[in-house]
């Protein structure tokens, strides 16, 4: 990957220890959705930062330094969005939910927004209130996509997780979000190089 945008293996590897420190920074501060997976993937892109950057460094072939790197950042990044699709496909009760208002993570003025939809609803007796498991990323500047979607007070269609009601999830279709649509992007990369 780093041939197409003329970056050597060494100033990838930085990008992935920096990648990987912030994984591991939201994962301890549990500002992440899935913080064990977060910690994984930040390990991971922390080894193969490191690799790659130390590559020219301890003689150790460029080429397949560089595609391993190339395809554990793919995995990390792919996989994010794999494991809250698994985790949404066990959500199969229909059921009703007042929308709220969104929950977001790392808010800026002016970048990118992630965040989730936020429902109450009752199940035999017991109110909650809860995000949902399918995450958006958006510009700041822009409409959220839940706010395009659901209007404040209305009730919609909702899925829960029968074993696990604090779980649901809007919609059974798979949706991906953009850390994925990175790591496919690195993933097809090591595949065509």
């Amino acid at each position: 990957m780093y041939r197409y945008f003329n970056l050597d293996i060494e100033s990838l590897g930085i990008i992935f220890v920096i990648c990987g420190v912030v994984c591991i920074i939201l994962a301890l501060t549990r500002k992440a959705y899935a913080p064990l997976l977060s910690f994984i993937c930040g390990i991971l892109l922390l080894l193969c930062g490191g690799l790659m950057w130390l590559s020219s460094r301890l003689s150790i072939l460029q080429w397949c330094l560089g595609h391993f790197g190339t395809l554990a950042g793919g995995i990390a990044f792919a996989s994010i969005d794999l494991v809250n699709y698994y985790k949404r496909l066990k959500c199969t009760v229909p059921w009703q939910g007042e929308f709220l208002d969104i929950s977001t993570y790392g808010v800026r003025k002016k970048g990118l927004s992630y965040g989730a939809a936020v429902f109450s609803y009752q199940v035999d007796g017991i109110s909650y209130q809860q995000s949902s498991l399918d995450k958006r990323s958006w510009l700041t500047f822009l409409k959220s996509p839940f706010l395009k979607k659901f209007t404040v007070g209305d009730r919609y269609d909702i899925y829960l997780n029968p074993n696990n009601p604090r779980n649901f999830a809007l919609s059974r279709r798979p949706h991906f979000d953009l850390f994925s649509f990175f790591g496919w992007i690195l993933l097809a990369f090591f595949f065509l190089s």
